[in-house]
């Protein structure tokens, strides 16, 4: 394919020489942008106020012109988060269509997955059962660490790409917390986590900013780096992120599995089913205090919740549909692109 020509000769040095630079780098590369973006924008706007002034001299308008807007333009074009965008990642096939000359396109009727959907609810379950482990489980799920489960499905996911017979991406080495300017478009768009094309970094918000469960940070780990892999589409990340968490729990040729990332992909895969599912009392319990938390952060910060509300209410607020999640009233669709593509990969699969 074309795309994967340029991903081979241009994109993937690219993205390596970018990541490699910006994974060092102490702090995040994106907010440091944004930061001289918006003030090359102001610079660029009085100059027109002051043009007898420094900022009127012809260079420094020009200079604040490729600097802020310009540059803010080409930063947002480049995310692949929209319909617009021209990151040359999206112009990758989507995954579940590329994967179907491997699998076929046999469909998923919906008594199979709603038997796969219970079985791995009872595995869950099961794992987190307090009655059979105690809480020895829990506490170690609890103990991992975000910078560990980014690095082993970093190696997992180049394991996923070659079993696919898809071109490898580059290698992620850390994430970043996000600051003040990403923290504030990640909570009005409902994305507290990013994968940045332009510049090839991971953000993930703090805690404090934005309390949220363990699993769901383990999983963004997981998810970014699969965006960094070169796979700018939630879906493509998402489906990505199931079958390395899958792999992992699984073990591979004289390495033992780790169950806890297996209770990983079942929590991932049991969000997006769209039916009532019995989750351990553990996790609720985990969730009803991050929700409370969060309830008195974003109390503190009115403006921002009213400003989510109208992007909501407009409309221009992420959707869940591009994560493969379905509503528990949408009908079944046999083709489904997250769950169909990950049935067909695991028959696929040893």
């Amino acid at each position: 394919m074309i795309f994967d020509l340029y991903w081979r000769v241009l994109g993937l040095p690219l993205s390596r020489i970018k990541g490699g630079l910006t994974d060092r780098v102490p702090f995040s590369v994106v907010e440091l942008s944004l930061w001289m973006g918006v003030a090359a924008c102001l610079v660029w706007g009085l100059s027109f106020a002051f043009p007898r002034g420094w900022m009127g001299r012809r260079g420094v308008r020009a200079a604040a012109l490729l600097l802020g807007p310009v540059f803010l333009v080409a930063l947002s074009l480049g995310q692949g988060a929209f319909p617009l965008s021209i990151a040359p990642t999206g112009l990758r096939e989507p995954l579940p269509q590329r994967l179907r000359t491997l699998t076929g396109d046999a469909p998923l009727d919906s008594a199979t997955f709603a038997a796969w959907a219970r079985a791995r609810e009872a595995r869950l379950r099961g794992y987190f059962d307090t009655t059979v482990t105690g809480d020895q489980n829990w506490k170690a799920f609890e103990a991992l660490p975000e910078t560990t489960a980014l690095r082993v499905c970093d190696a997992s996911l180049d394991s996923v790409l070659a079993a696919l017979r898809l071109p490898p991406g580059r290698t992620v080495r850390a994430f970043k917390d996000m600051g003040p300017w990403t923290t504030a478009m990640g909570m009005l768009y409902g994305g507290p986590a990013f994968h940045d094309p332009f510049f090839s970094e991971i953000g993930i918000i703090s805690y404090r900013n934005y309390p949220v469960s363990h699993f769901w940070r383990l999983m963004a780990a997981c998810h970014e780096t699969a965006h960094a892999k070169g796979f700018t589409r939630e879906m493509d990340a998402e489906i990505l992120t199931q079958l390395a968490l899958l792999r992992i729990g699984r073990g591979t040729a004289g390495k033992g599995g780790d169950p806890r990332f297996t209770a990983l992909a079942d929590i991932q895969f049991l969000q997006k089913t769209g039916t009532k599912i019995t989750w351990p009392d553990s996790l609720v319990a985990e969730a009803r205090r991050a929700r409370a938390a969060r309830a008195r952060v974003e109390a503190a910060r009115p403006a921002l919740a009213w400003v989510r509300s109208l992007m909501r209410r407009a409309g221009l607020q992420n959707s869940g549909g591009k994560y493969g999640e379905r509503r528990a009233a949408e009908p079944w669709n046999p083709h489904h692109p997250f769950f169909a593509t990950i049935h067909a990969i695991a028959q696929e699969q040893p």
